[in-house]
């Protein structure tokens, strides 16, 4: 008789002997790599995430079921928002999810334990750690200053950024708050510790007004480094050399119309170009020259006006008989009146040198000492005279004899202008940089006689406050 009984195996008995004998399904077992998870240095605030791989290696699949995260202090290593794998088969490994998300620097350690319903060493354990740094940027100048930048054009000045961090850092963003200001830096990019870079900023106006700006650099691990100041035809800041361009003592803050011309500025001498070579109030091109019609009448010294300050004169009018002027410009005075120096002005006609050709109405004066064009001024409008009243002619040094307040001995203030004459606008005033770092003290020069001093200079640790922030190391 044969009885079969069926426990934990399979137990077979015959002729009243019986021997046990035990089936069992081999034993389930897993293994976890790595066991130590080391996840170098990570900046504060930024996310890293990284997997435990869980590999069966024996017997039945394994179901897995929990990873239970330990911090050694703090709370920065964490489980994944990632479902947990159920079951690790023969043959597909699965991966568990975990982050390090460090908010404080140091050096951070954990440990992750994994249960599951292996029938061998249902538990394995898996060692982490972690180094967490701020990362540090240092940024210089701290102001830029474009100076002049005409309408329709564009200008590109850096700044230098040094990462003086531990840890490399990725810039994602550069907020500026003045869209006529940006940058060309293809994001996003990534500076190494020790890494220096120059970041272009560009300013391009659409008129003439001061624009000014607050720009950042962004981290991708949320960190934001601020206190970038930008500016452009910035004259309330600006420094005399800067916005004086051409060197010729007139700034594009105060009254020259083209600081790209070093033979365009007030008191400049008009001459028959097309421009404004004086920059006068009106704006007028080439007045006072043989192309320009200073009387109005229609007709310029060129086209043939011989009196160019009288609009009743030129080639177009009929000539008046007995009025003492050669009114159609055809070199005859009228009947009636005697031109004895044969200039085209009889003594009736306002010639206050009969018997001198040279000297007429029409005639241009000359620094000789003679009336030339017979106003009862002598030697107006030439370097010899004393045209603003300032008691300086322009041979005795004036540079500006259009004005009173230039000349040789004038004081030199904040006004954009050369006032003494030296060649040099606004020096030793708020308006100039004295020290030559780039930076006057209305552009925060906090230290104008120390070229180590100024918004652009990086911090050292000297005593002094180079960048003037008002912090000295």
């Amino acid at each position: 008789m044969m009885n079969r009984i069926l426990w934990i195996g399979l137990a077979v008995g015959a002729f009243g002997c019986s021997s046990d004998y035990k089936v069992e399904a081999a034993a389930s077992s897993f293994s976890v790599t790595p066991n130590l998870s080391d996840l170098g240095v990570v900046t504060v605030g930024e996310t890293v995430r990284f997997a435990v791989q869980v590999s069966h290696t024996g017997g039945a699949d394994v179901g897995i079921v929990s990873a239970e995260v330990i911090n050694v202090e703090g709370a920065f290593f964490t489980n994944a928002e990632a479902p947990l794998p159920e079951v690790v088969e023969s043959d597909e490994p699965a991966d568990i999810l975990f982050e390090y998300t460090p908010e404080a620097e140091g050096y951070h350690y954990g440990r992750i334990i994994i249960k599951t319903d292996a029938s061998e060493e249902p538990e394995r354990m898996v060692e982490m750690r972690g180094q967490a740094a701020s990362p540090v940027l240092v940024m210089y100048p701290s102001i830029i200053d474009f100076g002049p930048v005409a309408e329709g054009t564009s200008s590109v000045e850096t700044v230098t950024v040094v990462n003086e961090g531990t840890i490399a850092v990725e810039i994602d963003r550069l907020p500026i708050d003045n869209e006529l200001f940006g940058s060309t830096l293809p994001l996003p990019y990534r500076i190494e510790p020790g890494e220096k870079i120059d970041v272009p900023f560009e300013f391009a106006p659409e008129d003439s007004e001061e624009q000014t700006a607050d720009a950042s650099v962004s981290l991708s691990a949320g960190v934001t480094f601020t206190g970038l100041h930008l500016r452009g035809n910035a004259c309330s800041t600006a420094s005399g050399s800067l916005y004086d361009q051409d060197g010729d003592g007139y700034s594009f803050c105060g009254s020259d119309c083209n600081d790209g011309n070093p033979d365009i500025h007030p008191g400049a001498e008009e001459i028959c170009n097309g421009l404004d070579d004086n920059c006068d109030e009106e704006g007028l091109i080439d007045e006072g020259t043989s192309c320009f019609d200073d009387d109005g009448d229609g007709q310029t010294e060129d086209e043939g006006d011989c009196n160019d300050a009288n609009p009743d004169i030129n080639t177009m009018v009929d000539e008046i008989m007995s009025n003492g002027m050669d009114d159609d410009c055809d070199g005859v005075v009228d009947s009636g009146a005697t031109d004895l120096d044969g200039d085209g002005y009889s003594e009736e006609g306002g010639d206050c040198e009969p018997y001198d050709s040279s000297v007429h109405p029409s005639a241009i004066e000359s620094p000789d000492g003679v009336d030339n064009d017979c106003d009862g001024i002598i030697d107006e409008g030439t370097s010899v005279y004393d045209d603003d009243g300032d008691g300086y002619s322009e041979v005795e040094g004036d540079c500006d004899d259009t004005d009173y307040r230039i000349s040789p001995g004038g004081v030199e203030i904040a006004d954009w202008l050369d006032n003494d004459c030296d060649g040099m606008v606004d020096e030793g005033t708020i308006h100039a940089d004295d020290d030559g770092d780039g930076f006057s003290e209305l552009g925060g020069d906090c230290d104008d006689a120390n070229p180590i001093v100024n918004p652009g200079y990086p911090e050292i640790p000297d005593g002094i406050d180079n960048n003037c922030d008002g912090v000295a190391l």
